[in-house]
């Protein structure tokens, strides 16, 4: 029997790569697309797609809280993780919160297709460049935020405002205002120039 797969992407050039690619295999077969994280919401909440393909850095609701929030709505998907970010960055996160994959867009179409298996049949596949080195100062102080705090990160470094943020993620205005003056003491930066050029030299965010 073959898995039902929703695909998650505001990107539609990635979008057709990904249709095309999994038209090409008996294991899967497509039942919907997305371009926001509120459409996949949406969309699981009528449907329940064995396999869902999600990208991280999308429009509205992002990939990490719309994978926190499948494991209300549809708590029997696998979610693989394709996005253009640092898997060193969000791999871990992504682990954690209840994803089951990632993987980098730029892998080769059998690595895609290999994740999209393994992970529809129940395993995990988390494909990065391993070298060996050590974490990086950066890296460390990336790993000692909460995910809320990650989160506020990201959508200040897209440059969302204060109050779109608190919509956003349901929160007042206190709130994100308290999370962005911790962000900005453990970056050590002053200003929202210089937290998104911390973001976009550590790949939080596309440049």
């Amino acid at each position: 029997m073959r898995k039902t797969v929703l695909l998650v992407d505001d990107h539609p050039a990635m979008l057709w790569a990904l249709k095309n690619m999994l038209a090409e295999c008996v294991h899967f077969e497509i039942i919907g697309e997305a371009t926001n994280g509120d459409e996949c919401l949406e969309f699981s909440r009528q449907q329940k797609a064995d396999l869902i393909i999600l990208d991280i850095d999308m429009p509205k609701t992002d990939g990490l809280d719309v994978i926190k929030r499948l494991k209300t709505i549809s708590p029997q998907s696998r979610v693989l993780v394709v996005s253009s970010l640092d898997a060193q960055v969000y791999g871990g996160r992504i682990r954690t919160i209840g994803g089951h994959g990632f993987i980098n867009k730029t892998a080769n179409s059998d690595i895609i297709m290999a994740a999209c298996i393994a992970v529809s049949q129940g395993y995990t596949f988390f494909h990065t460049n391993q070298s060996g080195q050590a974490i990086s100062s950066d890296e460390e102080i990336i790993s000692s935020f909460s995910p809320r705090e990650f989160q506020v990160l990201k959508y200040l470094a897209d440059g969302y405002s204060n109050c779109d943020i608190s919509e956003f993620l349901h929160i007042s205005n206190k709130t994100v205002s308290t999370y962005k003056n911790r962000i900005y003491r453990k970056l050590g930066v002053n200003n929202i120039a210089e937290l998104i050029s911390f973001c976009r030299t550590n790949k939080i965010v596309d440049i």
